[in-house]
This record gives C-alpha cells, sequence and structure tokens, in this order.
C-alpha cells in the first residue's frame, strides 16, 4: 500500500492546480490490497451510496495526508447497476477517485460548466477496476453508463482549493 501512497503523491505533486490525471498503479498488489480495505456491506440493488471510509481507509488516508501536509476524508461510495448519473459536488478540495469493483464513463467539467457527455468532450473517459483519477479542486465529474455494481474509494484532499 505504500508504493500506492508514493504515486499518489506524485500524481498531486504533478498535477495539482494543473489539471486530472489518470493514473494505474505500477506495483500489481495495490489493487488486491486496496479490495481487503475493509468496508460496509454493499446495499440493495437499486441504492446507490456514499460512507464514510473504515478502518483501513482511514489509515490510507491519515498516510496521504502526513505526505501531503493536509486532512484527507476518504469515503467509500457504492453505485448499483443502470444507475443515474451521478455527480460530485463542488466543494474546493481536489480528490482522488479508485475504482475498486465494476466501471462507469466518467466526464470531468469545471466548476459551473454543463456536465453533459457527449462524443467530443475532451475530459470523457471509461474509468474501470484498478484506475485511480486525479480531480482538481476547479472541476466536477459525472459518473454514468454504470452497467455493474460499482465501488469507488474517494479520497478528498482538504485544504488544497
Amino acid at each position: 500500500m505504500q508504493s500506492f501512497v508514493e504515486e499518489l503523491v506524485l500524481c498531486v505533486a504533478a498535477n495539482g492546480g494543473r489539471g486530472p490525471a489518470l493514473l494505474w498503479p505500477e506495483d500489481p498488489r495495490t489493487l488486491p490490497a486496496l479490495l481487503e480495505l475493509p468496508r460496509p456491506a454493499r446495499p440493495k440493488p437499486g441504492v446507490d451510496l456514499a460512507v464514510p471510509g473504515g478502518p483501513g481507509a482511514e489509515e490510507l488516508a491519515a498516510e496521504l495526508g502526513r505526505r501531503l501536509h493536509l486532512r484527507v476524508r476518504p469515503l467509500f461510495r457504492f453505485l448499483s447497476a443502470d444507475s443515474f448519473a451521478v455527480e460530485s459536488a463542488p466543494n474546493g478540495a481536489e480528490s482522488m477517485v479508485t475504482v475498486l469493483e465494476g466501471a462507469c464513463r466518467c466526464v470531468l467539467s469545471r466548476v459551473g460548466e454543463d456536465p453533459a457527455p457527449g462524443p467530443l468532450h475532451p475530459l470523457g473517459m471509461r474509468l474501470r477496476s484498478g484506475s485511480t483519477l486525479f480531480v482538481p479542486h476547479d472541476r466536477t465529474y459525472r459518473l454514468s453508463e454504470i452497467h455493474a455494481p460499482t465501488t469507488l474509494l474517494e479520497l478528498h484532499l482538504e485544504g488544497t482549493g
């Protein structure tokens, strides 16, 4: 897990204040370790839920926070198959969004822009299990095209705006 924290720190250092970035961890043990983090049970089908991270996610967030000199707030987001689009609320903080299980389409937009996805949208992508998206403080994201139960780990970097 230490290598994942180091990669997140480098990603924030390289992209903070500049723009979004997509990260695929180099260490093949990262995703299995993230999947072992204790988390609440998946809610029943048809329910989308965001819950604060548990002990393992808190430990990961604390280590990242120590390295970045910030408070990092973790949460798990559970999306059900065929969910309606889910949008992040602009909060002035940078975020790291890791897909643990499943996949979804993600469209990034600047705060105040229309996040409607389209074939020519320059910041639209498909996020799959194992990918981490760095979202700058001046962006929001919209998740859609969720065809299978999807679990995200969100790390909100407070104090970066």
